[in-house]
């Protein structure tokens, strides 16, 4: 197998079949595009199409964490693009655990703010989606997190770790002097705040709310927690390092009345390509480099999720900020990043793979969105129609595609194609932007934010 790296070069759906075949990559690619439009139910909640956005940090609240004018642009260009569903980028449950000083955090102060944002996200996603021929509204997810290992202080880097990762603190370039360990005692009052956070979401109007698991922020990092010692939340023990995660669906199941159709979630990072004892999802082999994955663990937890209530997952990989092309293949590193040896196409079929050997795995109403689809731009659509139709996953999650053309639900509704010309191309001047700590949007699509890199 060629694992080169090549950047994306691909004239026609010929040009990309031929390049899988040359690197003997088999991905679900159709042209009946017509599946997208397909409904799925979430328990009683219906989506109107298979389409999703998925969450990426705008980095444009005010200091206080509310949403600003920017915010809401954001979220009123994902909501006139006509996807059936739009998740909601990560929001910090308290001010300690912010990654940027700019980051949302919800709070009784700015609920209000949420709401508008909410009601008009809404108002215009109905809209949209009545005049491309669907009914209802789209659903709409909160993500709330916290930033844990890549938390801030005072406009800083401040880590909370959960457990000592020496390489991983080199890779970013963070002095294991500064920060700290967090405790079992900080974590148990941290669940409680979660629940406090997620029922102040509902009030605030969302449909459903994600409790972040993934790219190397707390729960990610307390499921790969095996060298935590003398703590109920790391160690050997699955249970433990899933502890916190569980706890929070188990109190939440008993606050939130099923009656209400509110939804529990999870975005969950089933494989984050460290190395074992320090990876989790990961198996103590290698290849090429990479560890290999090992879906035993991550099986093991979704399905005690699945026994609390959970029935809508969003399943993602890595770690944006070390070895970023398992969360985002890209053809172009981040300023001062290290290009990937790896061909980025050998990445989207990692991701396509995960979610597929998931959903083969779990219950059949449990509702999988899948992660990867943007690198391949004006073809992507090609790809979230191969995989709804071969049962790669439910729905299909669009992060940089939405904030370079966030018309890209329409543009394949309407003209079975996304416009190359406003396609993402996997550059990562958004990701650039976003780890600089400014304001973030495409850097090459939107006039706003040209220049900005």
């Amino acid at each position: 197998m060629v694992n080169s790296f090549q950047p994306f070069r691909y004239n026609s759906i010929e040009d990309l079949n031929s390049e899988l075949n040359k690197l003997e990559i088999q991905l679900p690619i159709s042209g009946e595009v017509e599946v997208l439009k397909e409904k799925v139910q979430v328990n009683n909640r219906i989506i109107q199409n298979r389409l999703a956005i998925q969450p990426m940090e705008g980095f444009d609240a005010d200091l206080d964490g509310t949403p600003t004018d920017l915010t809401f642009r954001r979220y009123l260009r994902y909501a006139e693009g006509g996807a059936g569903l739009i998740w909601f980028e990560a929001t910090a449950i308290t001010k300690e655990s912010r990654s940027n000083n700019h980051q949302l955090l919800l709070s009784e102060a700015n609920v209000d703010s949420f709401r508008n944002l909410v009601s008009k996200t809404k108002e215009q996603c109905n809209t949209t989606l009545k005049k491309l021929g669907f009914k209802k509204e789209c659903m709409v997810v909160l993500q709330l997190n916290h930033s844990g290992r890549y938390s801030t202080k005072e406009g800083e880097k401040y880590p909370i770790r959960v457990f000592e990762f020496k390489e991983l603190d080199d890779a970013l370039k963070v002095n294991q002097k500064v920060g700290k360990i967090i405790t079992d005692t900080e974590l148990k009052l941290l669940e409680d705040i979660w629940i406090k956070k997620v029922l102040l979401a509902k009030e605030a109007g969302f449909d459903a709310v994600d409790i972040k698991a993934c790219h190397g922020y707390l729960i990610s990092e307390l499921l790969a927690a095996r060298t935590r010692s003398d703590s109920i939340y790391g160690g050997e023990s699955l249970e433990n390092r899933s502890r916190f995660l569980v706890n929070i669906f188990s109190k939440l199941k008993k606050k939130v009345n099923s009656s209400d159709n509110f939804i529990l979630t999870t975005r969950f990072g089933a494989y984050d390509g460290n190395p074992f004892p320090l990876g989790f999802g990961v198996s103590s082999s290698f290849d090429d480099e990479m560890p290999i994955p090992d879906l035993s663990e991550p099986l093991e937890i979704i399905r005690k999720l699945y026994a609390l209530g959970l029935r809508l997952i969003n399943i993602t990989a890595g770690n944006p900020h070390f070895i970023p092309q398992i969360t985002r293949p890209f053809d172009i590193p981040v300023k001062g990043g290290e290009k990937s040896t790896e061909h980025p196409l050998l990445g989207v079929k990692r991701l396509i793979d995960l979610c597929h050997q998931l959903k083969q795995n779990l219950p059949e109403d449990l509702v999988i969105i899948g992660s990867g689809y943007s690198y391949l731009r004006q073809f992507a659509g090609y790809l979230a129609a191969g995989a709804i139709k071969e049962s790669f996953a439910d729905l299909c999650g669009f992060g940089r595609m939405a904030i370079a053309n966030p018309n890209f639900p329409k543009q394949i509704f309407q003209n079975g194609i996304i416009d190359k010309k406003q396609s993402c191309i996997a550059c990562s001047k958004c990701s650039q932007l976003m780890r600089e700590g400014k304001n973030m949007g495409c850097a090459i699509r939107d006039p706003l934010y040209k220049g900005t890199t």
